[in-house]
């Protein structure tokens, strides 16, 4: 009958179809007034609320259609009570065709569509037109003139005012469209003049024919089409109109509304309820009442967790910024105890979501909304960028009492950059924080302890940071510093590391000379020391050999310094051998010592005795 009805009338992205399943959005049962003709829409009269029906039931001029008379469709009033169908206002019947309507939202004017009373040059057709017309308040039509957007080479029907009554949606075949018929939307003023259309695009409108637009009280627009993907014939879409143009990807309403036939002209009477109009029975046209279950929400679900990259622990409090194509933020939201979040966003847009969290790297993402996807989930993983303050105390080494005043420099070896020179304060504490730095990648530096009297001490310190917070040094490594007086070994006092011999040789190695350079470096601060260069090795071995490959590493060291220092004969070098051994490791003869190899190895020294200081 739709086919019928388009001839009578003279013209007239993929569609999202949400899967309702066992949870339709919509009950449907007949109407009570249903007869053998065609009905087309219910529409309720401004003023008395008596229901407006458009029907082809006798009454007007008979016209010859596919061999069938037919009458043409004319409006006829329904008593919601009794349900019998009566005749309209007569002057606001034509001798042709009359189709969908819609009042202005104060109910003091009627839109309505109907075909011209002559034919079209161009077309040799009666075009559709729309009229308005003034409504009174016991629903009575008067001044009855055509719109001011009609054109003799094309039909303009179909009405729907929006629900703030500031534009007109209607259909239209006007040239430039996507084919068929299309919606266009419309400005419109408080005297009911209409701006110029405007086709609301390729979302909406399609090769097929679009028509039958109708605003519900929540604002939503919906429409029928045999363009969209649908379940067959003419189906039921709903949309929203942004600004009074954009739109969203329309949604199909699916069964019951929908079916394998063509369903047409919706319309609300209530909140809630209303009518359509289906051929699903007998290939003809009849009423439908309907109730509408739940909300048509037009929004997008992203859900998703926060978690640490590193650790995969999920992250409470962690903030994530929405941000429209423009960069305003349109929703900030903070995770749950979980590290969850949940919002409710519009289809058809483009987010740009940052992610934050104190100490972790933010990050980014694009999200593009639409209903192909109604439910996103989306995961988001923070590399942890922990915030670590280095803290230390310098002590003496004897006393044990913290130091005031010593510079501290601390050298990070992997740039070769000094990053902190300063002073350790009264209570002998220097600190250096860091921000945002790499989970996991060990930092390594070099510290430098200098005070006057004392002895400059170079420690190698490293840390390998997998959280937020405060590190004392002085729990990985010993921080204090010896005064530089008659007796000590500088080699304690300076932490030197061990000075090392190929076997059975003396020469001094690369190795060995970064230790060495270290007493040359505190001999040119001190012009006036004296030191005793000891070298001792352990009980193994000839005693004899020992004492002369020890004699000859420490005139070796010695000779190194000597020619590296002002007043060469401030250094002397003595090979002990193993006469004085550090460790009780006797193994002389016979005997067979049961020292451990880290036994022997602290036998095996060089020590620096200072002689003289001033």
């Amino acid at each position: 009958m739709v086919k019928q009805l388009t001839l009578l009338f003279s013209f007239f992205l993929v569609t999202i179809a949400f899967s309702q399943g066992n949870n339709p959005y919509f009950t449907l049962t007949p109407a009570k007034f249903n007869a053998d003709d065609a009905e087309i829409g219910v529409y309720k009269n401004a003023g008395n609320n008596a229901l407006i029906l458009v029907s082809s039931k006798e009454w007007g001029i008979v016209k010859r259609v596919n061999g069938n008379d037919q009458h043409f469709f004319n409006y006829f009033t329904v008593d919601a009570k009794s349900n019998k169908v009566g005749k309209f206002q007569r002057k606001s019947n034509s001798k042709f065709n009359e189709g969908p309507l819609c009042f202005t939202p104060n109910g003091n004017r009627v839109f309505f569509t109907r075909n011209s009373k002559k034919k079209s040059a161009s077309t040799q057709k009666r075009e559709l037109m729309l009229f308005s017309a003034e409504v009174s308040a016991k629903g009575k039509w008067s001044n009855i003139t055509p719109c001011n957007i009609n054109n003799k080479g094309y039909s303009v029907g179909h009405p729907a005012v929006s629900k703030d009554g500031d534009y007109l949606v209607f259909a239209s075949e006007a040239p430039g469209g996507q084919g068929g018929t299309d919606l266009y939307v419309a400005s419109l003023d408080a005297n009911g003049t209409i701006g110029e259309p405007m086709n609301l695009g390729t979302k909406v409108n399609t090769s097929g024919n679009e028509f039958f637009p109708w605003f519900s009280p929540e604002g939503q627009l919906f429409f029928a089409s045999n363009g969209l993907k649908g379940m067959g014939g003419y189906d039921l879409f709903v949309t929203e109109l942004k600004n009074g143009k954009d739109v969203f990807n329309p949604m199909n309403l699916e069964a019951p509304i929908n079916s394998s036939s063509d369903d047409i002209a919706i319309v609300y009477h209530e909140d809630m309820k209303g009518y359509m109009s289906s051929n699903r029975e007998k290939n003809n046209d009849n009423i439908y009442n309907f109730t509408q279950l739940r909300p048509i929400v037009f929004k997008v679900i992203m859900t998703g967790t926060v978690t640490d990259l590193n650790t995969n622990d999920t992250l409470r409090e962690a903030t994530l910024n929405i941000k429209n194509p423009k960069g305003d933020i349109v929703a900030t939201l903070v995770t749950d105890a979980k590290g969850g979040y949940n919002v409710n966003l519009e289809p058809d847009q483009t987010y740009t979501v940052e992610v934050q969290k104190e100490n972790h790297k933010n990050e980014q993402f694009n999200l593009n909304t639409d209903f192909n996807t109604p439910k996103v989930k989306q995961n988001v993983a923070l590399e942890n960028r922990p915030n670590v303050t280095y803290t230390g105390i310098v002590t003496d080494t004897k006393t044990k009492n913290t130091l005031q005043g010593v510079k501290v420099t601390l050298k990070d070896l992997s740039s070769g950059k000094e990053v902190l020179i300063t002073n350790s304060d009264v209570t002998g504490s220097f600190t250096k924080a860091f921000q945002d730095l790499k989970y996991g990648k060990e930092q390594r530096f070099e510290i430098k302890l200098e005070k006057k009297d004392y002895a400059t001490k170079l420690i190698d310190f490293s840390y390998t940071p997998t959280q937020t917070g405060t590190v004392s040094i002085n729990d990985l490594i010993d921080l204090s510093i010896g005064k530089v007086e008659v007796g000590v070994d500088l080699s304690k006092l300076m932490q030197l590391g061990d000075i090392y011999f190929d076997y059975g040789k003396f020469d001094i190695r690369e190795d060995a000379a970064i230790q060495l350079d270290k007493i040359v470096s505190i001999m040119n601060e001190y012009p006036s020391m004296i030191i005793e260069l000891g070298s001792h090795t352990d009980c193994r071995g000839a005693k004899d050999a020992n004492k002369k490959l020890s004699d000859n590493r420490a005139k070796a060291s010695a000779d190194y310094i000597r020619t590296r220092i002002t007043t060469p004969t401030r250094i002397s070098g003595i090979g002990y051998g193993e006469a004085k051994l550090k460790v009780n490791c006797p193994c002389e003869g016979k005997v067979v010592s049961p020292c451990p190899e880290e036994e022997h190895a602290k036998n095996r020294r060089t020590e620096f005795i200072v002689k003289k200081v001033k």
